[in-house]
């Protein structure tokens, strides 16, 4: 079996564009959304990830904009952005799911026009919709990939089984699969080591690890950092978390680096395509984000801070 080494990171846009809301954007939300991605390219993050609700649309127009003032850079970017989720369009505010085809063209069509490119570099189906029919998704992505829109398709919290489904139905490969992992949301090591044992463990996208590597998926990790939980200084109370803040502060010290890049190459480590996503607008701690990758974790501190963060012994 191939030995990846996952050397790369994918900066998602969620937090550009402003506020989530149909303000216009502003020329101060405009400056940031580009200091944050000429940041980004400073430091060879070159995977731009988007969807169309991120900001209510707005995400993907401020990068549109970039790409406007800047359109010898496309050839040079990856660009990829994520559909199906009709935000707060359902009964009680509740979401609702749709993957039917003219919902995505329509929608695909509306973010390459936002975004102001002819194409995509990855479409993901954002979110598994149960009234969607394998084979008229086939039919979306060959008409998709016909019409020049998307190179490449995956999807986005969905199970080994769900992608197996689809897959039966389309000769196009789901090549990535979009999934919240990260040190304080490790569900799917759990659900690898502790099966047959008296632990519970969700059920949840069981054998996805596996599954990536004998079909050459890309796994792309939301979450990666989760939302500072453990690069904020303050003590919580909560045993397991100031635990991990205090291993993550002594093994930045060990190896010379930052609490973020640590977070990152724990991730990294894992003999698999798999590549974090982060959302930061901090500049700072962009750069600190890069370094992962000059970080090689030892096997004994990469299994310490996933017991310790975990709060419990492996079987």
């Amino acid at each position: 079996m191939e030995t990846y080494h996952n050397k790369f990171l994918i900066f998602g846009c969620m937090g550009l564009g402003g506020s989530w809301d149909t303000n216009p954007i502003s020329k101060n939300d405009q400056k940031k959304a580009f200091d944050v991605i000429h940041t980004a390219l400073e430091n060879n993050i070159t995977f731009f990830d988007h969807a169309d609700i991120y900001m209510l649309g707005k995400a993907e127009k401020v990068f549109g904009m970039f790409l406007q003032e800047h359109p010898h850079l496309r050839e040079k970017l990856k660009i990829q952005s994520k559909s199906a989720i009709q935000l707060h369009e359902g009964a009680l505010n509740s979401n609702r799911y749709n993957a039917s085809k003219e919902y995505l063209i329509k929608q695909v069509e509306a973010i390459l026009k936002r975004l102001q490119t002819d194409y995509l570099d990855v479409f993901l189906v954002h979110r598994p919709d149960p009234l969607m029919n394998p084979s008229e998704l086939a039919e979306t992505f060959y008409y998709l990939k016909e019409k020049g829109y998307v190179n490449h398709f995956g999807v986005s919290n969905m199970s080994a089984t769900q992608i197996e489904v689809l897959q039966k139905f389309s000769d196009i490969p789901i090549k990535h699969n979009q999934i919240q992992f990260s040190l304080g949301h490790s569900q799917l090591l759990e659900n690898e080591v502790f099966f047959n044992t008296n632990h519970s463990v969700p059920a949840n996208n069981f054998g996805m690890l596996a599954y990536a590597q004998l079909h050459n998926i890309e796994i792309q990790t939301y979450g990666s950092l989760d939302k500072g939980l453990f690069s904020n200084h303050q003590n919580t109370g909560i045993k397991t978390i100031d635990e991990t803040k205090q291993l993550l502060h002594q093994l930045s010290e060990k190896y010379q680096t930052n609490i973020l890049a640590l977070q990152l190459a724990w991730i990294a480590k894992l003999p698999c395509k798999i590549v974090p996503i982060i959302g930061t607008t901090n500049l700072e701690r962009i750069k600190q984000c890069a370094e992962f990758n000059q970080i090689e974790l030892s096997r004994e501190d990469w299994y310490d801070l996933w017991i310790t963060a975990m709060g419990k012994k492996l079987p």
